[in-house]
């Protein structure tokens, strides 16, 4: 008995990390993002007293915080996503999950499966810029003052693409998996009405 069990649990283990390891790396591109933001708060307040104290202004500030806005977003969509902080209008959404939650979770993944196709769509269109950027070495900045390579921004845009619409297609998953359960539970309460 003892090793039946300590073999379930480790099976358990096994699988309760499998399932854990996207979550845990949209966590930790989100926590990426969030320490970027607060080095980049760094990095601007120093600019500011630079210029203001020794007349000495870091260089490259505004070019590391363009790229650099642009990778955080993109770092942090896919775990914004999936604690549902992403800007949208759910009021249709609500009415419909008191009226007909099967309509409302068919609606909810189609919605999800629109965003997924829009962010590998964005990936497609995304993956020539990254491989120019790549092949060419481009940078941004002037030579000899400040120069930043451009393609690490357009490498985090193709993982946050792809992080996001895997993430969209897992809740278009649920959506529907959900909306096949009321449809079941409707059946068993409501079945011998009809």
């Amino acid at each position: 008995m003892p090793a039946y069990n300590h073999r379930s649990r480790k099976t358990t283990y096994k699988s309760r990390r499998r399932r854990l390891r996207y979550s845990d790396i949209t966590s930790v591109m989100n926590s990426i993002g969030t320490a970027w933001v607060f080095v980049l708060l760094v990095i601007i307040n120093l600019d500011i007293g630079g210029r203001a104290l020794f007349n000495h202004p870091i260089r490259g500030v505004p070019e590391i915080v363009a790229l650099s806005i642009v990778a955080c977003v993109f770092l942090q969509l896919a775990h914004t996503l999936k604690v549902g902080r992403l800007t949208r209008s759910d009021i249709v959404l609500n009415w419909l999950a008191r009226k007909n939650p099967g309509l409302e979770h068919f609606l909810r993944g189609i919605y999800h499966l629109i965003g997924a196709v829009i962010l590998i769509i964005l990936f497609n269109a995304s993956l020539p810029l990254f491989t120019k950027a790549w092949r060419l070495d481009v940078y941004v900045g002037a030579e000899g003052d400040f120069m930043a390579p451009v393609w690490p921004v357009k490498l985090i845009i193709l993982i946050g693409c792809m992080a996001a619409a895997i993430q969209f297609m897992l809740m278009a998953y649920a959506d529907f998996r959900s909306m096949g359960g009321q449809r079941l539970s409707q059946s068993k309460t409501g079945g011998g009405s009809s």
